[in-house]
């Protein structure tokens, strides 16, 4: 069935078919020749892909916008009176959107060529992004064929089509957010009932690219990940490091476990968790956080025991903040003069994975901010 248009709707769209092609053969060739990753990359990327890959977070904003305002027009153009007035708008709003949405997705493989991107979360991301694109470039084909046709059973399958591909960019998104800022932003200050509902949504993708996670006991040292080994750390006999004590009874708190864990996983975690790692670097494990990154493996040398000196994450948190090697990065969350002092008490301590918290003993000058951070 058709639709009447206004006498000076365009009557061809020769120019919108050449740029909708344009825009399919751009996203095909684009994920030939970079397919989409979910494992470490393999090999070194070029600066200039990656130099492209981090205008991915910028890119990603043009077709959020464009999208929204779509969806918002479409609303208006389910009516014949509607289609007829905004339609050509829309078919505008949905290149800018298509192209964006192209453009960003090609940019965040790109960016995933730097390394130190995995998990539940990455997966859900790059390919709720792939799978709405896609969907949205053969929305722009079915809406011209409508608009082209003026047919109205084509409009109504295209926003169907338009409304499910956004739907599931925007999950992917959510997804990013997470990554970004991790797995508890969006939820942390959500209305209960509403964030049960959103923690059992994400619980149930996740399980779909991820394997279960193992329950721990509070209190109990944390247990190593089915993973090689990592190297031994080198000890000296002028500060030799102490044996590990017996695993505690469950309850007892643990320094790094109720004191360290929080600490990195607040101002670390973001880019050394499980869902990120820069430089190879992981900080959500005792085992991980001993074992180093890419800087510090092979020394063996991200935390020595016993020396705070000689220990490089201690060595970036205490450099300048404007200096490129600072961390975390200037810009973002640093760890007070407190916490790090309290970091580099563990490290002088020993850095034991099993020593025992008690606040009471701690030295006067952390023993304020320790209390603040197992209280939480």
């Amino acid at each position: 069935m058709s639709y009447d248009t206004e006498s000076e709707a365009p009557k061809s769209y020769t120019l919108a078919w050449i740029a909708a092609l344009l825009l399919l053969v751009g996203f095909v060739a684009g994920l030939l020749i970079f397919p989409p990753l979910y494992e470490a990359p393999k090999a070194e990327a070029s600066d200039m892909v990656i130099f492209f890959g981090r205008f991915h977070p910028i890119l990603l904003h043009l077709p959020i916008g464009s999208l929204i305002f779509l969806a918002m027009l479409e609303v208006l153009c389910m009516g014949r009176r509607g289609e007829a007035k905004h339609g050509s708008t829309a078919l505008l709003a949905l290149f800018v959107g298509a192209a964006g949405s192209v453009l960003a997705v090609i940019a965040g493989i790109m960016l995933s060529r730097e390394g130190g991107y995995a998990g539940g979360n990455f997966s859900l991301h790059q390919t709720m992004g792939i799978i709405g694109t896609a969907g949205v470039l053969l929305a722009l084909v079915i809406r011209l064929m409508a608009m082209g046709q003026g047919n109205w059973e084509l409009l109504h399958a295209y926003r169907a089509l338009f409304f499910l591909s956004f739907g599931i960019m925007s999950l992917g998104a959510h997804f990013g957010g997470n990554m970004s800022h991790g797995s508890k932003f969006m939820t942390e200050k959500a209305p209960e009932p509403i964030k049960s509902q959103m923690i059992a949504m994400e619980k149930w993708m996740l399980s779909f690219v991820e394997k279960p996670k193992p329950e721990k006991t509070e209190g109990n040292a944390p247990e190593a990940p089915n993973a090689p080994e990592p190297p031994k750390l080198v000890e000296t006999p002028l500060t030799p490091t102490p044996p590990p004590a017996p695993t505690p009874a469950a309850g007892e708190k643990l320094v790094f476990a109720n004191l360290i864990q929080p600490i990195l996983a607040a101002k670390c975690n973001k880019c050394h968790g499980e869902e990120k790692q820069k430089g190879d670097l992981r900080l959500d494990t005792f085992e991980f956080t001993m074992a180093g990154g890419a800087e510090s493996a092979e020394k063996k040398n991200n935390v020595v025991p016993g020396k705070p000196a000689d220990s490089l994450s201690y060595q970036l948190v205490i450099s300048a903040e404007d200096e490129d090697m600072h961390m975390p990065p200037e810009g973002k969350d640093q760890m007070t003069k407190e916490e790090i002092s309290i970091f580099k008490w563990w490290i002088e301590q020993g850095a034991s994975a099993t020593q025992k918290l008690d606040l009471s003993a701690l030295p006067a000058e952390i023993k304020a901010a320790a209390e603040a951070i197992v209280k939480g």
